[in-house]
């Protein structure tokens, strides 16, 4: 039974990922939901080559504070890791306002708001 992804439709799930890092979160959720990485969205430069490169035509929507999610393909899952820098103890504990790293979730909200995934 390990071998059985967690949701195995007949097609796989398209997965959009936010705060994409090198992908990890995206790696386990492909995995165990059957699913397949059809975009991303990462500002760092180096970590989204290391993402591109294994996800080779998924392409990076860039910063999300710009994208315009009536514009991105629609997703059946939507992922993303946490931009905790702000609210972490070794970090500046400036909160979750605007303007600051961990204020990017309001974004990530916006999205699930927009695109309505089954899973988020």
């Amino acid at each position: 039974m390990a071998d059985q992804p967690l949701i195995s439709p007949s097609a796989p799930l398209r997965l959009g990922s936010l705060f994409s890092g090198y992908g990890g979160l995206d790696l386990a959720v492909e995995e165990v939901c059957n699913a397949r990485t059809i975009w991303f969205s990462q500002i760092n430069e180096p970590v989204a080559r290391v993402f591109s490169h294994h996800w080779p035509d998924a392409p990076n929507l860039g910063d999300i504070t710009t994208i315009d999610w009536d514009t991105v393909p629609p997703v059946d899952i939507l992922c993303g890791g946490f931009p905790c820098q702000d609210v972490s103890t070794v970090g500046k504990m400036a909160g979750l306002a605007p303007g600051t790293r961990s204020g990017l979730w309001a974004h990530m909200a916006a999205a699930i708001d927009a695109l309505q995934p089954e899973w988020s």
